[in-house]
């Protein structure tokens, strides 16, 4: 009985890797895809966005599997967004448009920027917070 418990507690912790693999990957994708929505005016909303569900998910990996839950975390939500970054898409366009003399404002010239590293600063904000705060005691 003890040995198909702890079978469960292996399975549920695969399941929570996962789970942070998949929510990484995921909210990169879509913070990719609206980064720059309302960067062209004055207040860039999707950048906003965008970073704090890189926040919310990685304050989910903390909660689940500590440092390292946001150290997988990092690592699949920057790789995808970097990957999409740097790949041209379907006729050449790029998803992370960077300095482009096109750009009149602050933010639509470094929302790329911002987006790219800031999605990094943001989880290693995620990882410094104290721990107790993730024990859930009290």
């Amino acid at each position: 009985m003890a040995r198909q418990a702890g079978q469960g507690n292996q399975i549920k912790s695969v399941l929570a890797w996962v789970r942070i693999a998949l929510f990484a990957l995921f909210s990169a994708f879509l913070g990719t895809m609206i980064s720059r929505d309302g960067a062209d005016g004055p207040f860039p909303w999707g950048l906003l966005i965008s970073l704090l569900l890189i926040f919310v998910v990685s304050l989910l990996a903390r909660r689940d599997k500590k440092i390292a839950g946001v150290g997988m975390c990092l690592v699949f939500s920057s790789s995808m967004a970097w990957i999409l970054a740097l790949l041209p898409g379907a006729g050449g366009s790029i998803l992370v448009p960077i300095a482009s003399p096109a750009f009149t404002t602050f933010f639509s010239a470094f929302a790329g920027y911002i987006w790219l590293f800031g999605l990094i600063v943001v989880q290693i904000i995620t990882a410094l917070l104290p721990g107790k705060w993730f024990s859930g005691k009290k």
